[in-house]
């Protein structure tokens, strides 16, 4: 990949090495805009189906696998990347996305679209570097470093009401033998961590909670009461 990666630099002057994480109609769409930039890409897609259309239709290379996994990361040259765009349907698998490429993999940007109103900033708190709710604005920023500065300014304004929050998960907690994906969190409210014994997890959309877990949240001040209400945390 590295080799690849040095050649098309060199050819191409000012184009980047991006991988985009999720195939769906907003991994398409950056596709189709950043092709045209001359940008070379890779994008990481668990279905095979449209990982393979995805991959005719484009001519570009394409990875089958989890995009929130390491290993899936690592077989798409992370290492080599100058930008990891992750927009799947799922926040909570963008921002362990993000966190995988930005802490072990040392990428310097990675940018997420946000499904959920609201977790913009939680998302810029937790170290993801930009997180927007808007397709055009996220094209957009992929060539403006100083565009993506400022807005990460702007979105770190409040990031003082911000909280984590421990919710012990008991035998008669509701959230038992729910994926995270299926909980109903409160909005500006996200998963960052489960402890589960000694083993801390890193929370999927597909992560199922257990009783016994620890699961520590990041949410704002005045949401923290909804929040123990959904995990009926008893003090």
């Amino acid at each position: 990949m590295f080799h690849m990666k040095q050649c098309f630099r060199q050819s191409r002057g000012v184009a980047m090495f991006i991988i985009i994480v999720g195939g769906g109609k907003l991994g398409r769409y950056l596709c189709k805009e950043l092709i045209k930039k001359e940008h070379s890409l890779v994008l990481v897609e668990q279905d095979q189906e449209i990982a393979e259309l995805i991959k005719q239709k484009y001519k570009i290379e394409v990875v089958v696998g989890d995009g929130s996994r390491k290993e899936t990361l690592e077989k798409a040259g992370v290492e080599e990347a100058d930008l990891l765009l992750a927009v799947t349907r799922d926040d909570q698998d963008n921002m362990v996305i993000c966190q995988l490429a930005e802490r072990q993999f040392n990428v310097a940007r990675t940018l997420t679209t946000v499904n959920t109103p609201g977790n913009e900033k939680l998302f810029n708190w937790l170290g993801v570097n930009v997180a927007i709710s808007s397709a055009s604005v996220l094209t957009a920023l992929v060539d403006q470093e100083d565009a993506v500065k400022e807005l990460r300014d702007y979105l770190f304004q409040d990031q003082d009401s911000m909280e984590f929050v421990r919710l012990n998960v008991t035998e008669s907690s509701p959230v038992v033998g729910k994926k995270v994906k299926e909980i109903e969190m409160p909005l500006e409210s996200v998963l960052v961590t489960i402890l589960r014994g000694e083993k801390p997890i890193l929370p999927r959309g597909n992560t199922v909670i257990k009783t016994g877990d620890l699961v520590m949240a990041l949410t704002r001040h005045d949401l923290k009461e909804d929040l123990r209400e959904i995990f009926q945390v008893i003090e």
